[in-house]
């Protein structure tokens, strides 16, 4: 079971800012009443509601879309960790506040009035909290999902231009390479030697998304002396490639059609 226990502090520090929040609107309500225990009861049944939700979820099968479990697991899960850190919670603060002495005269926490009000506090602040981190992670898995789609789409429009310009230049390449068998073979021997190279290369970047620039200017060379035999004494080019930057990871293809724009 692998916990992001980060992510599990930031929810719970989250879920604590909404107890606060909480209790002092209680406070807000009833300034007559001391504001101690409303904090006591409203940390104590979040905190325990928050763990048993978002640790306990860890205990079922999730959905890979939410990180929740789905169907009816995850509605028990969340209505049996509110009933739970509601108990508990309230057990353990009634047990601080008579042993702190934290209660006014007249201020029962066994009021039948305030029992209700607690209830309902406690069911809507559980109902709204689950709901409100079962969207982020909703959220999350989204974002994630178009960001894999972006960069699919990437990949795919770079593989469709590498589709398009190398048939082009193969067929331009054939047809020179016919003409010069006839009229020069030593010419025709060479332009069929970087011919192969750049196949070669050609096919092993294919298999990956990226290579280094080193690999990217090694296919521009063989590309260029092709095209150096095609054109003569029309074409010359130089390549300069910093060292420092050779194995600097970059797309496949990435500067072909800059040079053949620039022929």
């Amino acid at each position: 079971m692998n916990i992001d226990w980060t992510a599990k502090l930031r929810h719970l520090l989250q879920v604590m800012a909404f107890a606060l929040a909480i209790a002092t609107i209680q406070y807000a309500f009833m300034p007559e009443r001391p504001w101690g225990p409303p904090l006591v009861y409203s940390l104590l049944i979040a905190g325990i509601t928050w763990a048993g939700i978002d640790i306990g979820r860890h205990l079922f099968p999730s959905s890979a879309e939410t990180g929740w479990p789905p169907g009816w697991a995850g509605l028990v899960l969340v209505i049996a960790s509110i009933v739970l850190g509601y108990l508990l919670g309230t057990t353990i603060a009634d047990s601080l506040c008579d042993y702190y002495g934290w209660y006014t005269p007249g201020a029962g926490h066994n009021n039948n009035s305030q029992l209700r009000n607690s209830i309902l506090i406690t069911a809507l602040a559980g109902i709204a909290g689950s709901f409100y981190f079962y969207s982020i992670s909703k959220s999350a898995y989204l974002q994630r999902k178009m960001t894999e789609a972006r960069q699919h789409a990437s990949e795919a429009r770079l593989k469709l231009l590498e589709t398009q310009l190398e048939p082009h230049m193969l067929f331009n390449t054939l047809a020179n390479l016919r003409a010069l068998i006839a009229t020069d073979p030593p010419r025709a021997q060479v332009m069929l030697d970087h011919m192969i190279d750049y196949l070669r290369a050609t096919l092993g970047a294919s298999l990956s998304a990226t290579h280094t620039l080193q690999a990217e200017f090694d296919r521009l060379r063989d590309y260029l002396e092709l095209m150096l035999i095609c054109m003569g004494p029309r074409l010359s080019y130089t390549l300069e490639l910093p060292a420092e930057l050779a194995q600097h990871p970059v797309p496949t293809l990435l500067l072909q059609p800059l040079v053949e724009i620039s022929i």
